[in-house]
């Protein structure tokens, strides 16, 4: 079914529920930043494979809304559709509200599903539409009746995340959990949020693409758990795994019974933030505690014995890049054709080959000279650009290893390149290095670090749309809340940095058409040795930068001391992974840099 048919027989839905303006947004009933396919209904209806945009679609229009990030992707993915493209200004923001004002009358009513918009987001939402006398709808989902290729929720297995590599036992984190609670007064705390329910319980499943979730609710009560899963993913051995730490096991679609059940006499603890605005609207009004989760917080900050499994991780990662990379430049030499694609799959190839290893932390953006310029750029299998030795070419992507999950993006020169391209590369470079060597007091903030990263770029007037950096999880999602370093008023900018948050440190600059730009490191936030007052990074990804794309009039003494510490410390650790021939490739490429 084409887009135009698909938005054609979901205007016959809208008329049908009295709808004038329907909303679909990239979540499902978990805020999740990636979903299951089985709610990838944004998706489904537009074309459009970025993480992040919403679709509106009234009787006379049918718009995408989304973020810098996924311009040049959107024009691509939404050509020959009657969708258009609205570009956002402000990443965060809900944008796509201010057309709905303007192009609605008086009465109209704005649709969407509950069950996939937070507490949060619905009652802004309300707030909005009724000061302007428009009326918000839980229509359901409107999809559903015409969707018939409809992916179904996958029935694999969960599993437990070994012990010798979670640090803290189930047990142990309950606890934590339950103190928390009684700190609330809380008889119940319902979790909602994938990675959260993941984290608390020490599992793992397959549920989400590169994300090592599975779609559950955890309610806990002091003294017991109750999981709701499908029953089928859960073997009879972690059955009983479960229940010897007093966790139940229920389907999934009995929580909405069990909460019918509650009375204003039972407190219960939500996020508003993570849980859906189907269940929060459901529970007794009075019984609400709303607070951000606790388990949030407990799992960004990694503990000392998470990192230095993190550092084990980040090791083999970058032997595996070793190769990939020593396989690109072999094929290359041979003038064989290699496309992007190709050189993603040989990525994951390589890191398969690692111990603990369980899959990519996402899909590689591989973007060879104008397509490194789309900044979520992810190649097609058919079709992608083939590598020449010319031009720069990005490489971003990761592994989810049961030690750790790794991001990591490298910019490379594969031929000459103009004195721009360098002077680009060069003022990158030194954001990325200005921002790693940070010594920062407590209570400092993403909005308040971000700045470093910029500072050189705006000098030469430029800029970059994305955020400098995420939280990354531990053999977990590589998109991991609250922190990062974000040039915007949101949670991410404004969550203070903590010991064991680990963050990607990735300033990049991106000319449509031409190339793109991007060196991405993972660093973890420590105390400065002597000081109880300061914190400093410790950068944690291994593999070397590209010294050949450096204007060297622009790099001085102290970048270069810098640039010359990293690569002795990858060669260090990355050398005993690699044989003699790569031992040989990774000196040749961690020699000493000198302008």
């Amino acid at each position: 079914m084409l887009v135009n048919e698909k938005i054609a027989k979901l205007r016959m839905q809208m008329n049908s529920a009295g709808v004038d303006a329907y909303i679909i947004g990239s979540s499902d009933p978990h805020q999740s930043e990636y979903a299951p396919e089985y709610w990838k209904g944004r998706y489904w209806i537009s074309g459009f494979h970025g993480s992040a945009g919403t679709v509106v679609v009234s009787q006379n229009h049918a718009g995408l809304w989304t973020d810098v990030r996924y311009f040049l992707q959107a024009e691509q993915e939404l050509a020959g559709s009657e969708i258009q493209l609205h570009k956002m200004k402000v990443q965060t923001q809900a944008e796509y509200l201010d057309w709905i004002l303007e192009n609605l009358k008086e009465g109209q009513v704005v649709g969407l599903d509950f069950w996939c918009f937070s507490l949060s987001q619905i009652n802004y939402f309300d707030k909005i539409l009724t000061e302007k006398k428009l009326r918000l709808k839980d229509c359901g989902d409107l999809l559903a009746p015409f969707w018939n290729d409809r992916q179904p929720l996958p029935l694999d297995p969960i599993f437990e995340h070994d012990s010798k590599f979670a640090p803290s036992s189930r047990a142990e984190k309950l606890q934590i959990v339950h103190k928390e609670m009684k700190a609330k007064e809380a008889d119940y705390f319902l979790v909602s949020a994938l990675d959260e329910v993941a984290y608390i319980l020490n599992l793992r499943g397959r549920d989400v693409e590169s994300n090592p979730v599975f779609v559950a609710y955890l309610m806990l009560q002091l003294g017991q758990q109750t999981l709701y899963i499908n029953p089928q993913k859960v073997s009879a051995e972690l059955l009983i795994k479960l229940q010897e730490d007093n966790v139940l096991i229920k389907e999934y679609q009995e929580l909405f019974s069990d909460l019918s059940k509650l009375n204003s006499n039972h407190k219960i603890w939500i996020d508003s933030s993570t849980l859906n605005a189907k269940i929060s609207l459901s529970l007794p009004q009075g019984s609400i505690i709303y607070s951000p989760s606790c388990i949030m917080n407990m799992k960004a900050q990694k503990s000392p014995a998470e990192i230095s499994h993190i550092r084990t991780a980040m090791a083999k990662d970058g032997a595996a890049l070793v190769r990939s990379m020593m396989w690109l430049e072999s094929q290359l030499d041979n003038n064989a054709n290699v496309s992007e694609f190709d050189f993603a799959m040989q990525i994951a190839q390589e890191r398969s080959k690692m111990p603990h290893y369980f899959g990519e932390s996402f899909n590689a953006i591989i973007g060879y000279r104008s397509n490194g310029a789309i900044i979520h750029y992810r190649p097609p299998a058919t079709g992608s650009a083939l590598i020449r030795k010319a031009g720069v070419l990005l490489c971003d992507s990761g592994g989810q290893y049961e030690d750790g999950t790794t991001d990591i993006t490298r910019t490379i020169a594969l031929g000459e390149v103009s004195d721009e391209i360098k002077i680009h590369y060069t003022a990158v470079l030194k954001g990325h290095i200005d921002l790693d060597k940070l010594i920062f007091p407590k209570g400092t903030k993403g909005i308040q670090m971000d700045i470093l990263a910029r500072r050189h770029l705006w000098n030469l007037n430029l800029n970059f749309g994305h955020g400098t950096g995420h939280g990354v999880g531990y053999f977990m999602n590589v998109h991991e809340p609250p922190q990062g370093f974000v040039s915007a008023w949101n949670q991410r900018g404004m969550t203070e940095f903590l010991p064991g948050m680990l963050t990607s440190n990735e300033p990049g600059f991106y000319q449509e058409g031409s190339h793109g730009i991007r060196i991405e490191n993972l660093v973890v936030v420590q105390p400065v040795s002597g000081s109880e007052e300061f914190y400093c990074f410790e950068n944690l990804t291994l593999f070397p930068i590209d010294t050949s794309l450096i204007f060297s009039a622009h790099f001085g003494a102290e970048y270069q001391n810098w640039l010359n510490d990293y690569h002795k410390k990858v060669w260090n650790q990355v050398s005993p992974w690699l044989n003699e021939k790569e031992q040989a490739w990774l000196k040749k490429n961690t020699e000493i840099y000198k302008a």
